[in-house]
């Protein structure tokens, strides 16, 4: 389910500080969409040469078509590095199903935002009083004799949920061929009680297990996908376009590395949701102890890079590295070097002296 990398590749960043300007971007903000008026020009952004292991995105009047949800995931994911990894992960799952050569990429459209935060929220019933809310995926609230009882005995699993759309082109037009969901499901459930003035009590905790990640992962796929296909969603225009699901469990809060995908899944035309196949991704911080535990070598290699970098300097060097694997082997190795410099023939030396590094320390294989 995956597009692997031919060889093992290294990264290194050098931060340097106090020898190069700094570096500002103005995010430009744009009102959302209105509806599309008649005449209106839709394009794919071009291809270009080093970014083709990326999709193409539909374009409206040469401009970027955002999503329903545009900017909801930000509030709904606690840590951002989470939130990078699950929208490009998503994007290299799909690439089995929907190739790149004959989809293009549309943010979603078929969730609505306000539909969206109901679907994550418990599911309550209804009662002389209250509306409830019927659409929630998350377990209603379970039973105790106070807030963290009944909170802790049905954690929420459910994180955030986000939409991506693969169009084909038909006839000049660009109709949906695929729909991606991924599920971003919680590993640890934080929850706090809001007190009668308005306060709020002290950060409550609930570690859920990766089983129970994936039943409930499974129960709310099929769910959205009953929900997807209705003929009341744009008259069916779901109804015969395949519907893919990735599962992603969130690392924890203080986590410094993202969380991992466990799972995908495929509901075909006419087919409930299918086809799961688990995913084995980790991701490690060097150093820590949880990656010495469990990549014991790569680990020893990585305190050896360390350890020449430090040689290379007079002052103490802090060297982080966040190393990917897949199925148990590294894949990937992103290395932060912050280093001070004050000379061109400086950094020159020492970008030699790390490549040489790097290389005896984490041979390539081809």
């Amino acid at each position: 389910m995956w597009r692997k990398t031919g060889l093992f590749g290294i990264s290194a960043v050098l931060l340097l500080s106090g020898c190069l300007p700094g570096m500002s971007s103005d995010e430009e903000e744009s009102s959302e969409e209105n509806q599309e008026e008649e005449e209106t020009t839709v394009e794919v952004s071009p291809d270009i040469p080093g970014l083709d292991e990326y999709y193409r995105s539909i374009l409206v009047d040469g401009q970027y078509v955002h999503g329903q949800s545009r900017g909801f995931s930000t509030q709904m994911t606690y840590n951002r590095l989470d939130l990078e990894r699950l929208e490009t992960g998503m994007q290299e799952i799909a690439v089995d199903e929907f190739s790149q050569d004959d989809y293009f990429f549309r943010e979603g459209r078929f969730i609505a935002r306000n539909e969206l935060n109901s679907w994550l929220s418990r599911e309550e019933e209804a009662t002389d009083d209250e509306e409830g809310n019927p659409e929630g995926l998350n377990p209603a609230l379970g039973s105790g004799d106070d807030f963290e009882a009944r909170e802790s005995s049905a954690p929420r699993t459910l994180s955030n949920i986000i939409e991506h759309n693969y169009m084909v082109e038909d006839g000049g037009d660009y109709e949906p061929g695929g729909v991606m969901i991924g599920l971003s499901m919680n590993s640890t459930y934080y929850f706090r009680e809001e007190l009668d003035d308005g306060s709020y009590g002290p950060w409550l905790q609930e570690n859920i297990d990766e089983e129970t990640s994936l039943e409930d992962a499974r129960r709310i796929a099929q769910e959205i996908t009953d929900r997807l296909r209705s003929e009341d969603r744009r008259n069916g225009v779901l109804e015969e376009v395949p519907i893919m699901f990735s599962v992603f469990r969130e690392a924890p809060r203080d986590s410094s590395v993202p969380g991992d995908f466990i799972a995908t899944g495929i509901a075909q035309p006419g087919n409930d949701v299918g086809n799961w196949t688990e995913i084995n991704e980790n991701h490690y911080l060097f150093p820590s102890t949880t990656a010495t535990e469990a990549q014991r070598a790569d680990s020893e290699a990585f305190d050896s890079f360390q350890s020449d970098i430090n040689n290379f300097f007079e002052n103490f060097t802090g060297v982080v590295g966040e190393g990917y694997y897949q199925n148990g082997e590294m894949r990937e190795l992103h290395i932060e070097i912050p280093i001070r410099f004050y000379s061109k023939t400086e950094v020159i030396a020492f970008t030699q002296f790390v490549v040489d590094r790097m290389e005896a320390r984490f041979p390539s294989e081809n």
